[in-house]
């Protein structure tokens, strides 16, 4: 069992802080104003440290006269206490915020590593291996007072509890309407207070069923946390000649920030992504043929439709393979180096993020939001001793 004080040294105390701006006071009268204090933050006399307990099994093997190894871990970890801030009624005044005990929390998940060695002669030899981990996290409980609010609850029927921290809470949508006749038929069935249903614009579905379209229909999305991860090496050795590769591998769903600002004209002023051009000639074609032929929806100047509130059209396979190192090496034959008064002389070429295959349309799988996007390396470069 273990703790966790990640939270500032100072939370399990009331605090308070000067303040001329809204803790002023004209002692006395007149135009002279004395600092005064405020509350900034409310004590927790019960407050501990979070706990986590954690089990692991697992095993090391190797097989074969050392030729496979073999790893296997599975673990369970149950937090406890978890650590949290909820709000508080506007008739306590300042300094309402205060730490608290209140959630429960379960990682569990497994390890397995698997290497392969082999010499096939004087000449050659070579390894190949592999590891995958998968893991599952789970809010298991709350305190009542945030039980529908913190972690993106909708603050009335749905709580985090029972999915994944970090969890996204949206609407689901169904493509966008094609033709005049499918949105005269989704407004006959349906009684719509969220959204201006119209040709080129984004469908959202009835999550709960009830016939109408409506703030109700949020519902649970699911979360970028990775379902499982993998790592494939390989490396040769062939006379003087040594070769490695390094694969690297993971399997998520992705929220792409980036569909706000290239795929919704009215929702920011600044660049747009080139695909509202190819929805701009859609509906043009759409005027002319009565079918909108375009999966991104059509440029509009205003957000009747409500396309900035979170929905799973902003998700994606964010699955990706990345060739992550490349190298390739020759070490100079042991009589040239004697000759030269040399050791280990070796003369290597060295590549990174070399090849990335992913359906992933933002700018990095591996760093989501707005990163960088991960630039290709190559290096070229001599080892050697005297």
């Amino acid at each position: 069992m273990n703790g966790n004080d990640i939270i500032a040294n100072d939370a399990f105390y009331a605090k308070y802080a000067m303040d001329l701006d809204r803790a002023a006071y004209a002692i006395g009268g007149g135009n002279s104003l004395m600092a005064g204090a405020l509350r900034s933050r409310s004590t927790n006399p019960d407050l501990t440290w979070e706990k986590t307990y954690q089990t692991n099994v697992g095993f090391d093997a190797s097989l074969l006269n050392n030729r496979l190894s073999l790893s296997f871990d599975y673990f369970h970890k149950r937090t406890d206490d978890m650590l949290v801030e909820k709000p508080y009624i506007a008739t306590i005044g300042e300094g309402g915020y205060c730490w608290y005990n209140g959630g429960s929390m379960v990682n569990k998940g497994f390890e397995i590593s698997a290497e392969w060695r082999q010499s096939l002669n004087k000449d050659f030899s070579y390894s190949v291996g592999l590891n995958v981990t998968a893991m599952k996290n789970e809010v298991t409980d709350l305190m009542k007072d945030i039980y529908y609010t913190w972690g993106g609850g909708n603050g009335i029927d749905k709580s985090i509890v029972g999915h994944a921290l970090g969890s996204w809470l949206g609407y689901k949508t169904d493509g966008v309407f094609r033709t005049q006749e499918e949105v005269d038929a989704y407004m006959a069935r349906y009684n719509v207070s969220f959204g201006s249903p119209a040709v080129g614009r984004v469908r959202y579905v009835d999550a709960n069923g009830d016939g109408e379209i409506n703030d109700r229909d949020r519902t649970w999305l699911g979360t970028d946390l990775p379902k499982a991860q993998f790592g494939l090496s390989f490396g040769a050795n062939w006379k003087q000649f040594d070769l490695s590769l390094f694969f690297s591998s993971i399997s998520r769903d992705a929220w792409n920030n980036s569909k706000y600002y290239t795929d919704f004209f009215p929702l920011w002023t600044g660049n747009h992504g080139t695909q509202l051009l190819g929805a701009a000639k859609a509906y043009d074609r759409y005027l002319q043929t009565g079918y909108y032929d375009s999966s991104v929806p059509a440029p509009s100047i205003d957000n009747n439709n409500k396309e900035n509130e979170g929905s799973d059209y902003y998700i994606e396979d964010g699955s990706f393979l990345r060739l992550k190192t490349l190298s390739l090496g020759y070490t100079l034959p042991k009589n040239i180096q004697n000759k030269l008064k040399m050791q280990n002389a070796r003369v290597y070429f060295q590549a990174q993020n070399l090849l990335t295959l992913t359906s992933y349309s933002g700018a990095d799988p591996e760093g989501l939001g707005y990163p960088y996007a991960l630039p290709r390396q190559y290096t070229f470069g001599i080892q050697f001793g005297f």
